[in-house]
C-alpha cells in the first residue's frame, strides 16, 4: 500500500538515503567534467531538513516504509516541482507516476507546473513526458558543470478537479 504524507523532521535521514540511492544511476549519464555530485543537497540531511520546514515536502511511504519524496514550491501563478525522487529499488514500477499526480491533485487551483532537470538526465526526460509535461526551454551548458538545465511546463485544464 502507497500512502503520500507530509514530511516531518524526524523523516529526513530517510529521505536523504533513498534520495541518494535515487541518483546513483544519473553518474553514469553525468559528463565527466565534474565528480558525481547529484542535485544540491539531495545527500544533507540539514537540506532536507530546511526543506522540510520551507516548503511542501511530501513522503512516499509503501508498505511502511520510506521510499521517496517531492517538494513543491507554491508560487503566485504556479507551482514548481522542485524535486522529486524514488529509491532506486521502486523505480519502474509506476509508484513515480502515482506520487507525482497525487502530489499535483493536492494543488486543485493551480494548473501549471514548472521544473527544471539536467539536460544529460534522459531517464527524467522520458518520466516528466511521459506524465504529461512538455519540453518549454534548455539552457547551455555551464563551462564549469558541463551540462545545461530542460524547463519542462505542466498545463492541466482549469476544469480538471
Amino acid at each position: 500500500m502507497m500512502v503520500i504524507e507530509k514530511a516531518v523532521g524526524p523523516d529526513a535521514e530517510l529521505l536523504r538515503s533513498a534520495a541518494v540511492s535515487a541518483f546513483l544511476d544519473d553518474k553514469r549519464y553525468r559528463p565527466a567534467a565534474r565528480g558525481f555530485e547529484g542535485p544540491p543537497g539531495h545527500d544533507s540531511i540539514e537540506a532536507h531538513t530546511r526543506w522540510i520546514d520551507m516548503h511542501d515536502y511530501f513522503k512516499c511511504v509503501v508498505d511502511g516504509i520510506i521510499v521517496g519524496g517531492c517538494i513543491v514550491r507554491s508560487h503566485t501563478d504556479y507551482c514548481e516541482l522542485f524535486g522529486i525522487f524514488l529509491h532506486e529499488s521502486c523505480m519502474g514500477k509506476g509508484i513515480g507516476s502515482t506520487l507525482l499526480h497525487e502530489v499535483m491533485k493536492l494543488y486543485p487551483k493551480d494548473t501549471q507546473w514548472l521544473l527544471e532537470t539536467p539536460d544529460y538526465a534522459v531517464r527524467n526526460h522520458r518520466f516528466y513526458e511521459r506524465n504529461g509535461f512538455i519540453r518549454a526551454g534548455k539552457s547551455k551548458p555551464d563551462p564549469g558543470s558541463g551540462y545545461g538545465f530542460i524547463t519542462y511546463r505542466y498545463k492541466r485544464d482549469s476544469n480538471c478537479h
